[in-house]
């Protein structure tokens, strides 16, 4: 009889585990598309007073994909730093393709600093989709390192050895001596 009665609940769990979980809508990371220079000139603030700015419904779109993107779902209890409000964005558009840089404004949450690597930048198409996405602090995938030619193989055997041994000229930081 106990076996039954936990039954259902336990059919329900496991039914519930089986459901695919949320992703994000699929982007792309097209590193073809190179990021235009966000601050060679100055940007016209939405906010300047008797400043007017109009925002076409597919700017607005593509600021809400990759603020929801790079920021998240947003509720009553997003700390300071992570909403959407606390954030500057620049937008640009080039062949079709919006152009948006976010960064945090560490005034809008009473800071002097905004925290290390804390941005982004967002390529997104016509349609709504990212086409690439930057956060501050990851490897640049469109440059190409430069070559620096032939290197010389090391064997494994030699990574990590000292060819010099300490004579005793230069004292080793970690050896103390206790005279």
């Amino acid at each position: 009889m106990a076996i039954k009665r936990f039954m259902l609940p336990a059919v329900l769990l496991l039914a519930g585990c089986l459901r695919p979980t949320p992703t994000r809508e699929a982007w792309t990371n097209d590193t073809s598309i190179e990021f235009p220079r966000f601050f060679e000139q100055p940007a016209v603030e939405a906010a300047a007073d008797g400043g007017m700015v109009e925002l076409g419904g597919n700017v607005l779109r593509a600021l809400d994909v990759a603020a929801a993107d790079f920021l998240g779902p947003q509720d009553a209890n997003t700390p300071c730093v992570d909403r959407r409000e606390s954030h500057r964005y620049r937008v640009m558009q080039q062949q079709g393709i919006l152009f948006i840089r976010i960064d945090e404004d560490p005034r809008a949450c009473g800071l002097s600093a905004p925290a290390l690597d804390s941005g982004a930048q967002y390529a997104v198409g016509s349609d709504g989709r990212i086409l690439r996405r930057l956060r501050d602090g990851e490897p640049d995938g469109s440059r190409v390192p430069t070559d620096a030619g032939p290197g010389i193989p090391v064997p494994t055997s030699e990574v990590g050895r000292s060819f010099d041994p300490p004579d005793g000229s230069v004292p080793l930081p970690f050896i103390q001596s206790h005279e």
